[in-house]
């Protein structure tokens, strides 16, 4: 529960306490008025090192933190700011032992929001209740760890979707629940739920390719899963490629691409190979049922420029959304917010033919607290708005490009329907 309002720094850059630095930070914030009570603190000896802002808890705002550099630096930080209203549970949140080493000085809420104990702390000490509940939306725009939105709250003793998914392809990052959930189901229905995410999986390279011939640049996987799992269990599939290798080899490494999902231990595990990557990518902590918080927060908008087309992946996640109102509304959203020239890539579970049908395994999933929820085409092709969908329109996922690997599978074999469309310039979303 942080907020990077400044970085503390060394030489001669911009402080945020100016003008630009100022405005910057309040359109960042749920409650730009608590800039006004905003406490700037000089760093170094008479200033030399700087200044930081601190923003303290108010209104929705339920913690803050701000970033120096070494110790030095954080002892100002914790002596300018002790005391002070607005600053409660003052701590040193480092952990480096070298005396430069960055230092984040934070306060607010010290227990674990979903703690009832720390609800029950936050009203004790005044926390407007928007701020409890939306605990998420002051936290640092910087920091890939931090959630823009309400996550689920679910047991990881649990199974869970990605998971699931990354099992079926042949992965090792999952939990002993998801492997129970899948060892559960017949052998000919654990053949037809792998057989359906591997040609799933398998998609991804077309559709880049196209998107990447129309000039876009900037890509976003909407619970992209586990984005690294290069595992696939059939022997007529190529070796999977990351989606932002992918559009690394037909953009360059200056194309954005940012994954976005609500479980954190998918991040956890894949956190350091996006940090090592040189091409860059980026992760949202998000869940998309909440879809304007997501494409409205700090992270989104300083990773992606809406202004430019925005290629948009949702391959096989909104049948995990059962609630036909949330979706609907989560998607006039998102067709609302992207650019002309932007486009939407989907691929989602349907009934394809009497003898293979998906709805059988929405008991099974449901019993184990996993929505699983397959829609007929008229259904899905409502999710494009009045976007117009490209050649061959909404088909199943193995037979929408030639070149699928997969391509000679029965119809039903995929599980799935995938389409393509690209936002007009005209378009009421």
């Amino acid at each position: 529960m942080t907020h990077n309002t400044a970085q503390g720094a060394t030489g001669n850059s911009a402080l945020p306490g100016t003008a630009r630095e100022r405005a910057v930070l309040a359109d960042r914030l749920a409650d730009p008025e608590l800039l006004d009570e905003a406490v700037e603190i000089q760093l170094g000896e008479n200033g030399s090192g700087g200044s930081c802002l601190a923003v303290p808890v108010g209104g929705r705002r339920v913690a803050g933190r701000v970033s120096v550099a070494g110790w030095i630096q954080a002892r100002q930080v914790l002596q300018a700011l002790a005391g002070k209203p607005g600053f409660p549970y003052l701590r040193d949140d480092s952990h480096g032992n070298d005396i430069d080493d960055p230092c984040h000085i934070a306060w607010g809420l010290h227990t674990g929001i979903r703690d009832d104990h720390g609800r029950r702390m936050a009203q004790m000490l005044g926390y407007h209740r928007a701020g409890v509940n939306a605990y998420v939306t002051e936290r640092t725009w910087r920091d890939a760890r931090v959630p823009v939105t309400p996550l689920p709250e679910r047991e990881l003793s649990a199974p869970a979707g990605g998971r699931v998914y990354d099992l079926l392809l042949g992965g090792r990052d999952n939990y002993l629940a998801d492997q129970r959930l899948i060892a559960s189901l017949t052998e000919h229905d654990r053949h037809t739920l792998k057989t359906a995410a591997a040609i799933n999986r398998a998609h991804q390279p077309a559709i880049v390719k196209t998107l990447a011939a129309r000039g876009i640049d900037q890509y976003l996987d909407l619970g992209c899963g586990h984005p690294l799992n290069d595992a696939l269990p059939m022997d007529d599939a190529p070796s999977y490629t990351a989606l932002h290798e992918l559009v690394a080899q037909y953009r360059g490494n200056t194309a954005r691409t940012v994954y976005v999902d609500h479980d954190t231990f998918i991040y956890g595990k894949v956190r350091h190979r996006l940090e090592d990557d040189p091409r860059r990518p980026q992760w949202v902590n998000a869940d998309i049922r909440y879809m304007r918080q997501l494409l409205t927060s700090g992270r989104i908008q300083y990773l992606l420029d809406f202004h430019r087309p925005v290629a948009v992946l949702l391959h096989d996640v909104l049948p995990w959304i059962d609630n036909d109102e949330t979706l609907a509304q989560a998607m006039a959203v998102l067709r609302e917010r992207l650019a002309p020239g932007s486009a939407l890539s989907i691929t989602h579970t349907t009934d394809l033919g009497e003898t293979n049908t998906m709805s059988r395994f929405v008991n099974p999933y449901r019993a184990a607290g996993l929505a699983y929820t397959p829609r007929n085409a008229h259904t899905i092709s409502t999710l494009f708005g009045n976007w117009p969908l490209e050649k061959p329109g909404l088909v199943p996922t193995h037979h929408w490009h030639p070149e699928h690997p997969h391509t000679t599978h029965p119809f039903h074999h995929a599980g799935a329907l995938a389409g393509l469309a690209f936002k007009p310039e005209t378009s009421r979303a």
